[in-house]
């Protein structure tokens, strides 16, 4: 067998019984920290290890290879800016304040990540600042540990944005991410540099390219990610490097019935028809990154509802999927096996509409992306990815290995400024 292989195997197991823990009544915190840090520096290269527990203090702390020296996580950064936020926590970039290092830190913690206050005004408050102290909240942490378990399990690829350390907030110690600083996102260059202009094909296999062979390695290792869409695609060294970020959503494929946040309009036809928690399977991120191509050919997002309609709107996302790549047969529906009896007999509905004013039950992706903005072999890797059956759906091995990336390799460096 081969070596990666039998690495990516051994840590499977190892998240497996990491995400055990963590979903018992009563879980030893330390021991599971110490776990996810044996699994990350096993992910990785030897050169590239995680911050290590420092069993004396009870915190976690980073270690820098130029200063040969131990020092908090936490309590060495300051804060630059806020780099985004939402219902879950907030991320911020970070420096470290001996090494000058720059992070990005993600805590799920509803306090402030920092206090404006300087360090003569935390001294004469020290009493009150300890009565401002809080306990961790146990479901945050599991959150938390639960993220930090994948990103470990999924080190070392370079289209993952990497863990480097788990941190405690010195107030509450409450755990946070300690990750690689990595940005803009992918929709701040489509929306806000692009205007929503349309990628040439080069650039969309470019992209495409890394973001699958991201994808790829988090399914060797067992892990869905179950949120890809620009959003968490992170951009570096000025669009020449795409990295998959933000693990909040992702789950084993080991797990069942683990519900999620997501953006609907990237949610394959089979989850909205049972249930945003009951599958686990790599092709439903190939849905996703099939959702993401289409986008960055189109400059939209074509199967998202209007801003007014109801953000759980799965009738109106499936409506949308349908009218493009038409309604699904019986065969296909058996194939998926519905769980929501409401939208099942919907697609029933919309089959019988169908075939009365006559029409085709066929795609009309090559509508929407027309032979001149995407080649034959390009069309071959979306038609796949958009398999509204997911039996037939392309995986991210399977599309890496179609004539659009095997016989074209110019896309490896940036496009030219102005394209």
């Amino acid at each position: 067998m081969d070596v990666e292989v039998e690495r990516a195997a051994a840590g499977w197991v190892a998240m497996d019984s990491i995400l055990s823990q963590l979903s018992a009544d009563t879980t030893d915190d330390s021991s599971i920290c110490m776990a996810i840090y044996d699994l990350g520096n096993a992910a990785a290269s030897p050169g590239a290890r995680m911050g290590h527990f420092l069993p004396n203090t009870a915190h976690f702390v980073e270690v820098d290879a130029l200063q040969s020296q131990w020092f908090p996580c936490i309590a060495r950064y300051e804060k630059v800016c806020e780099l985004g936020s939402g219902h879950h926590g907030v991320v911020v970039k970070a420096r470290n304040s001996v090494t000058g290092k720059i992070v990005a830190l993600k805590t799920l913690h509803p306090k402030p990540l920092y206090h404006e206050s300087d360090e003569e005004e935390e001294d004469d408050d020290e009493e009150e600042n300890e009565e401002e102290e809080e306990e961790a909240d146990p479901e945050v942490s599991r959150r938390v540990l639960r993220e930090a378990c994948f990103m470990a399990a999924c080190r070392g690829h370079p289209s993952l944005v990497s863990i480097s350390a788990i941190g405690r907030l010195p107030r509450t110690a409450q755990y946070c991410l300690i990750m690689e600083h990595v940005g803009p996102s992918l929709y701040d260059v489509l929306v806000d540099q692009r205007g929503g202009k349309p990628f040439p094909e080069r650039d969309v296999r470019r992209m495409m390219r890394q973001v699958m062979s991201g994808a790829k390695a988090m399914h060797d290792r067992g892990v869905v990610h179950r949120a890809i869409h620009p959003l968490n695609i992170l951009v570096a060294d000025g669009g020449a490097v795409f990295k998959i970020g933000d693990f909040g959503e992702a789950t084993s494929m080991a797990e069942t019935d683990v519900p999620y946040e997501a953006r609907l309009s990237y949610v394959a036809p089979e989850c909205l028809l049972c249930g945003t928690g009951c599958l686990n399977s790599e092709v439903s991120d190939s849905w996703s990154m099939g959702c993401l191509m289409l986008e960055l050919l189109m400059g939209e997002d074509h199967f998202a509802v209007a801003e007014a309609d109801d953000d759980d709107d799965y009738e109106g996302v499936l409506y949308k999927v349908f009218d493009v790549l038409g309604v699904p047969g019986k065969r296909t529906m058996q194939a998926i096996r519905p769980q929501d009896d409401d939208l099942a007999r919907k697609v029933q509905q919309w089959r019988a509409r169908q075939r009365r004013v006559g029409k085709q039950r066929r795609s009309r992706l090559d509508d929407l992306v027309p032979c001149d903005a995407l080649s034959e072999y390009g069309f071959e890797v979306l038609e796949g990815l958009l398999m509204i059956n997911p039996k037939k759906r392309l995986t991210a091995t399977a599309a890496l290995q179609l004539p659009w990336f095997t016989e074209n390799t110019d896309d490896y460096s940036p496009a030219p400024q102005g394209d």
